[in-house]
């Protein structure tokens, strides 16, 4: 189950690994389907013209 909904912004936390995903608001533009374990959104970073692939895990609300 999503925790998250379509148009909300949120806080994208950076990446861990050698992506080059930065930390910076994003804003929900797709729920994905639920598969396995890990539930995961489609994100238009307001610094990136591409859509990205996150997990919930790499969301947070903006504060």
């Amino acid at each position: 189950m999503h925790k998250f909904k379509i148009g909300e912004v949120l806080d994208l936390l950076p990446s861990h690994g050698s992506s080059s995903r930065r930390a910076g608001e994003c804003k929900i533009v797709a729920l994905l389907p639920f598969e396995g374990h890990v539930v995961q959104y489609k994100v238009q970073a307001k610094t990136e013209t591409h859509l990205r692939i996150v997990s919930e895990s790499d969301l947070r609300p903006t504060q």
